[in-house]
């Protein structure tokens, strides 16, 4: 990836993890049948399936955020309907990926600039977006236990990354 591309060097480090973070949900997408992607380990918890579609969208309201300087959770839709087709959940992750690289490529000098208000918290740019980078992070290690609960194999970039088996 040039750098050149992107407004900062830290925006463009920040693209190549997310990229690599990313690609490790989209081989755990691919890997399970979609028969255990209904797979819950509790009932309070959401499916397989679930979680990821809610990793989706809470990418996209991170890049709503972005766009406009507020963060707000509850003015982006859930795309449930999405959980019926692992290609259409794929399909959903990737326009997001491409939406925010492509937002991200577009910032002005003023958006670089400017915190994303959170409530009270008024993260920066940079804050916001490591934020989202720990989210899907967090969802990984969740996804991994779920599938040691059900005996469900990993891929082996997981395997190799995290060191699991």
């Amino acid at each position: 990836m040039d750098a050149k591309e992107f407004p900062t060097a830290e925006i463009a480090q920040w693209v190549d993890a997310w990229r690599q973070t990313r690609a490790l949900t989209y081989d755990l997408l691919r890997a399970l049948p979609y028969a255990v992607m209904n797979f819950s380990p509790h009932p309070e918890f959401g499916t397989l399936v679930r979680q990821i579609r809610h990793a989706a969208d809470i990418e996209a309201a991170y890049l709503a955020a972005i766009r406009t300087g507020t963060m707000d959770f509850a003015g982006h839709p859930r795309q449930r309907s999405l959980e019926q087709s692992k290609e259409n959940l794929e399909g959903y992750m990737r326009y997001v990926d491409e939406e925010l690289v492509a937002g991200l490529r577009a910032l002005t000098p003023a958006q670089l600039v400017r915190p994303v208000e959170w409530g009270t918290a008024k993260p920066t740019l940079l804050q916001h977006l490591m934020w989202l980078l720990q989210h899907e992070t967090l969802h990984q290690g969740m996804w991994a236990f779920y599938a040691k609960v059900a005996d469900l194999p990993l891929p082996k970039s997981w395997q190799e990354t995290w060191r699991l088996t």
